[in-house]
């Protein structure tokens, strides 16, 4: 088997097509990030950038198994050190040493956990699981985000060789070879299409997934023999097929399609068809070896190395978002220090060095203690980074359940809270009951005074401390209450009093889930019982929507919700409160994306609800990550405040309106609690408002309890 040909090499099995398909590669997905040029699918660049080393890596391994029947795997490593580590380590940690003091102090620890990951080649893993979506709008992305694909393919040098080995062993090495990729390709595919639907982070960013694209460039190097006998004009032709696949692919894909699914076919079929018809005649390979394409090949692995930290941490620096020209000239900024590092770093660890190339062993050693030592420069980073509050924590957290009835989930409400300021506190026993005979509605409470901090330092007794507000949220996750994507079934969750006489059901995504510990507290102080039916970015509304990680049809989340109705039809209970969040409502189709549309399917769905219903507004929109901007303000909270133009953003109430004369249900408004004044502030009361850019910390939510049983007071007494 003789896995390249003449007519499709020249030195030492060098293809300047193939360098120029790495340029090509490197373009879009430099274009994609920088958004100047609309190159809306340039992502696929990296499944370029993946056939092409399953090619070239499996090429280069078979032809020595096949000259030695054997394969070094210490030079192989050796070799694979030398090309990728010098240039990847020094963009680490000048990344690092520049992200740390502009990134908000809150991050700094992520980070440097990030700039870990990366030098031992978990990134992938890292993002998967913090992440979770690779397109998800955040206000400040991971300056080693791109290190993903890295990992992967560094996951892929270590088993690769092991793999050929293993089946290579024998006479009709060359088939088992093949046979073996085909299993791959056929067992990571499918792999690849359930885990795009069912868990799309895993999908994207996980070698088993990516492994089929790997395979694919392994099956031409190992079929390069069969491929020789196909004519010239056909196969040249099928690369001109390839080279229009990747670029359609570039321009017409975008991140809201699910990815990679059955779409990367056609960029990873390209790059298949654009390798093995680039050099033949009437092939594309001329157009792939002209000067530009063959520089952008030459420099593209320092290319994207260094072009998204510029493009991420230019803004940070500068302090404010930037046009499109500022972002154009980054571009050329990143093709200059990429040239640099091809030339002074790249080059001369790749082809000099003789005393390393002699000494593999040597090479390995050094190349595994450089990045041990980033690796353990960054964790020591992450601890030293950790963000530490100058006042004492304060704990928000009720008691600890792990001892309870899991069925019940009942707590002690914290003590530390008063009611009302200066009001007498009314108790289960002796509570005065406003609502309509035979009922245990709350009382009309006193609520208290509203104390805004809205300019000056954050408060020495700021509630939570500003380390736990990003984690201050309510305990449904923590207890399993609160379904997530693939869930179907709303989890069998009790809260308060488990044999209260008065039941409220609490039913919405995410923005209702954050309204519990106002809900949980208020039912500690009447008496109540509260079940609960919360699923993420599931709306409570009849019509077909969009889930955004999913990428898809929310399948599940109409099936939750036909559950909820069934079970609530089943449980009764006295009071059923609903609130979903109008940013994350996405519908399928543009005539169902209007107030009118979204106010009467809402309107619908409470219909279908048993006995007394009251939808709670939406809470006003933060837009940016309050706990981050606060850790790079603490002199001046003001600054993170949020004009009422972005709170309010998306018709705030509109359609909670609708949907409540719609459907005779109750309305909630809360709105001026949270948002004061404008700009709203994010302090209020020395607590923080929000944990992110949308839901309220656990704190503030449970210091609205007396305002939102005063609302149900007042609807339940009419």
């Amino acid at each position: 088997m003789t896995p390249t040909t003449a007519r499709t090499t020249t030195r030492d099995g060098f293809r300047p097509d193939v360098e120029g398909m790495r340029g090509l590669a490197v373009l879009v997905v430099v274009l994609f990030h920088a958004g100047v040029v609309s190159v809306s699918g340039g992502f696929v660049g990296v499944d370029v950038f993946f056939v092409i080393s399953g090619f070239l890596i499996t090429g280069l391994l078979v032809r020595e198994h096949e000259r030695s029947d054997h394969i070094d795997l210490l030079k192989f490593y050796s070799r694979r050190m030398r090309r990728l580590l010098p240039a990847g380590v020094v963009v680490m940690v000048v990344t690092l040493v520049v992200a740390l003091p502009v990134v908000a102090p809150l991050d700094r620890s992520s980070v440097s956990l990030d700039a870990a990951a990366s030098a031992l080649s978990v990134a992938n893993i890292r993002f998967a699981l913090a992440s979770g979506d690779y397109f998800a709008t955040v206000t400040t992305p991971s300056p080693f985000l791109h290190f993903w694909s890295l990992s992967v393919e560094e996951q892929f040098y270590l088993v690769w060789p092991a793999m050929i080995l293993l089946v290579a062993r024998g006479v009709h090495s060359p088939r088992r070879v093949m046979v073996a990729l085909m299993v791959i390709f056929a067992t990571s595919f499918a792999s690849n299409l359930f885990l795009t639907d069912n868990a799309p982070n895993w999908a994207f960013y996980s070698l088993p997934t990516r492994a089929w694209e790997l395979a694919l460039g392994g099956m031409l190097a190992v079929g390069a023999t069969a491929l020789a006998r196909i004519p010239d004009r056909v196969v040249g032709v099928a690369g001109w097929f390839g080279l229009a696949a990747i670029v359609v692919a570039s321009l017409a894909f975008d991140p809201s399609m699910p990815y990679p699914g059955m779409a990367v076919l056609l960029p990873c079929l390209g790059s298949a068809a654009l390798i093995a018809g680039g050099s033949r005649t009437l092939g594309p390979g001329w157009l792939m070896s002209i000067r530009p394409m063959g520089f952008l090949g030459k420099i593209s692995y320092s290319l994207y190395l260094v072009h998204w930290p510029i493009l991420v941490l230019a803004p940070l620096v500068v302090g404010r978002e930037l046009d499109d020209a500022a972002r154009a000239a980054l571009v050329g900024v990143a093709v200059i220090l990429a040239w640099v590092s091809w030339k002074f770093i790249e080059t001369p660890f790749r082809t000099g060095l003789p005393n390393l190339a002699r000494r593999p062993g040597r090479t390995v050693s050094v190349g595994l203690t450089s990045v041990v030592s980033v690796a353990v420069l960054s964790v020591g980073l992450s601890f030293g980074m950790a963000p530490v509050d100058t006042v004492a924590a304060f704990d928000t957290s009720v008691t600890d359940t792990s001892s309870a009835d899991p069925t019940s989930n009942e707590t002690a409400e914290p003590t530390d809270e008063p009611w009302t300021d200066g009001a007498a506190t009314p108790t289960p026993a002796t509570r005065p009951t406003s609502g309509p005979a035979g009922t245990d509605a709350p009382a009309a409470t006193p609520v208290a005074p509203i104390d805004i901090a809205n300019t000056g330092a954050l408060p020495a007794d700021v509630r939570p401390t500003l380390a736990k507000a990003r984690s201050d949220e309510e305990r449904l996750r923590r207890d399993g209450c609160l379904a997530f994507e693939s869930v179907t079934v709303p989890p069998r969750c009790v809260y308060g009093v488990k044999d209260g006489s008065f039941t409220v059901a609490l039913v919405g995504d995410s923005h209702a889930a954050h309204w519990f510990p106002a809900i949980e507290r208020l039912a500690k102080h009447e008496g109540w019982r509260v079940v609960t039916f919360v699923k993420v970015s599931c709306p409570f509304i009849d019509m077909p929507v969009r889930n955004l990680l999913l990428k898809r049809k929310y399948r599940e989340c109409d099936t939750f919700n036909d559950a909820t109705i069934a079970r609530l039809k089943t449980l009764k209970p006295d009071l059923t409160l609903v609130s979903s969040s109008r940013v994350a409502t996405h519908p399928m189709t543009a005539a169902d994306d209007t107030v009118a549309a979204k106010g009467a399917a809402v309107g619908r769905m409470l219909a279908r609800v048993p006995g007394r219903v009251a939808i709670i507004v939406d809470t006003p929109y933060a837009k940016r990550d309050i706990p981050g901007c606060l850790s790079s303000h603490k002199d001046d909270i003001g600054a993170c405040a949020i004009s009422h133009k972005d709170a309010f953003t998306g018709d705030l109430g509109a359609v909670e309106a609708l949907a409540a004369e719609a459907s005779g249900a109750g309305l909630i408004d809360l709105t001026a609690r949270i948002c004061v004044k404008d700009p709203c502030p994010v302090v209020v009361n020395d607590m923080i408002v929000y944990r992110d850019e949308a839901h309220l910390t656990a704190t503030f939510a449970r210091s609205l309890a007396p305002a939102l049983g005063a609302a149900i007071a007042a609807l339940l007494a009419k």
